[in-house]
């Protein structure tokens, strides 16, 4: 059974009665999949007959990591990065840079150089790890959105992917799911992506932990600077 309130549709699990997430809908052929129990359905008789899905999405709501800050000629959307994660991160920084220190200690102690030289790798590892988990705990991501441009940038702690895009050369914002397969099995992603007016597409932030954060930045830029939401293709529904 589903619910329709406000103009938005909230689909249910025909098996568990949980509510599915909108990124596990496919608007196109009314295919959902249950995360709690795995459950594929047709979901297509949970939707009002008069709803229609194209420019009209609905709204997402503001995450709780996010600020938004108006000014006059500008709007000021900052991300908060931390989230709980980092703290688990932070144990294993913990961890492995106190094995380095007592390793370059033990070296230098000894005069062993060869035990230094082959520790220097990992060292650096454990400096990376220490960088990410400061960034984790202290960073925020700024879009600051004006009226002829929109500039992206990560601080205190700098950080790939800061940039700055004229509005004439913004075409279409769109919200993607990233899928990472790695050992320990299948992780989730978001990203926000810009098409150009020369037909270019780029990556205008990566690794947002929900949706919901990915489709509110591209909301938020949209109605700010005017651009029509036109759907496109592999892009996540709200």
């Amino acid at each position: 059974m589903s619910s329709f309130k406000g103009g938005r549709v909230k689909v249910r699990c025909p098996a568990c009665n949980n509510e599915v997430l909108a990124a596990n809908i496919d608007l196109a052929t009314r295919i959902a999949k249950c995360s709690s129990c795995n459950n594929i359905f047709d979901c297509s008789n949970q939707f009002p007959a008069s709803s229609s899905f194209g420019n009209d999405r609905g709204v997402v709501d503001k995450p709780k990591n996010f600020t938004l800050i108006p000014s006059p000629g500008s709007l000021l959307i900052v991300r908060r990065w931390f989230h709980p994660a980092v703290i688990a991160l932070t144990f294993f920084c913990l961890f492995w840079n106190g094995f380095m220190v007592v390793w370059f200690y033990t070296a230098i102690k000894e005069k062993i150089f060869t035990m230094g030289l082959f520790g220097s790798v990992h060292g650096a590892v454990g400096l990376g790890v220490l960088y990410a988990v400061l960034a984790g705990y202290f960073n925020k991501t700024y879009f600051r959105i004006a009226y002829d441009s929109l500039t992206i940038s990560h601080r205190p702690f700098p950080w790939a992917g800061q940039r700055t895009l004229a509005k004439g050369d913004l075409k279409q914002l769109y919200s993607k799911e990233v899928i990472h397969h790695g050992k320990h099995g299948v992780s989730r992603s978001y990203s926000v992506q810009v098409l150009t007016r020369d037909g270019k597409t780029i990556e205008l932030v990566s690794g947002l932990l929900s949706s919901t954060e990915a489709l509110f930045i591209e909301q938020e830029i949209e109605k700010y600077l005017k651009i029509e939401d036109v759907p496109v293709s592999g892009e996540l529904p709200r």
